[in-house]
């Protein structure tokens, strides 16, 4: 019974992954109020299984962090803001940056806490620095959708030789400028999680 429902947990991930990755393959061309529809019920999915399945609650402040992030890119395409200049830099550099900069703070408690029910107590500048790598990894592979979005379904995401580097460039800003934020503000918001063995010393 336990091995079935750890296969259904790992199908419902892998479920979640490939509906997320849809989404963001599509996101730029779908109406407004169904990226906000589909954020807000993805967001409250992730949670609630976070936590019935692994007794984690994430505050709302991070979960309105990340809906945050993914309006500033919903809202660039609606008002089609893409290709026009923000302030100082391109609003394409704008979304990239700041989309990481809110979503970092939210994958650097969620590490944290899933370290703890394993038992691993670091803390949060070796956990960021973790999270950190993930975040650009995650960046890394929104850059091949937009490839597979160019190449196979007629889409037209990339703009230049340049564009991906450059993109990726404000990624890395906006993570460690999130990362910075994390290692101030998660020191003030406690783990709501349950766990069932003693935390070793931090790392």
């Amino acid at each position: 019974m336990v091995r079935v429902s750890r296969q259904m947990e790992i199908s419902l991930v892998a479920l979640m992954f490939l509906i997320g990755s849809a989404f963001l393959l599509k996101m730029c061309y779908l109406s407004l109020v169904f990226n906000t529809v589909f954020v807000i019920l993805f967001l409250a999915t992730l949670y609630f299984y976070l936590r019935s399945r692994h007794q984690i609650n994430i505050p709302p402040l991070l979960l309105s962090l990340v809906f945050l992030a993914l309006e500033v890119d919903a809202l660039g395409n609606f008002f089609r803001m893409y290709g026009q200049r923000f302030g100082p830099m391109q609003y394409d550099e704008f979304s990239h940056m700041m989309v990481q900069l809110l979503i970092t703070p939210m994958i650097i408690w969620l590490l944290q806490g899933f370290l703890r029910k394993l038992g691993h107590h670091f803390s949060v500048r070796l956990t960021s620095i973790l999270s950190a790598t993930m975040m650009f990894s995650l960046a890394s592979f929104y850059e091949i959708i937009e490839l597979w979005d160019e190449l196979y379904f007629g889409g037209q995401r990339i703009w230049g030789p340049y564009d991906t580097a450059t993109d990726l460039q404000w990624d890395l800003c906006g993570i460690v400028l999130g990362t910075l934020v994390a290692n101030f503000a998660l020191k003030r918001i406690p783990h709501v999680t349950q766990v069932s063995h003693p935390e070793p010393e931090m790392i």
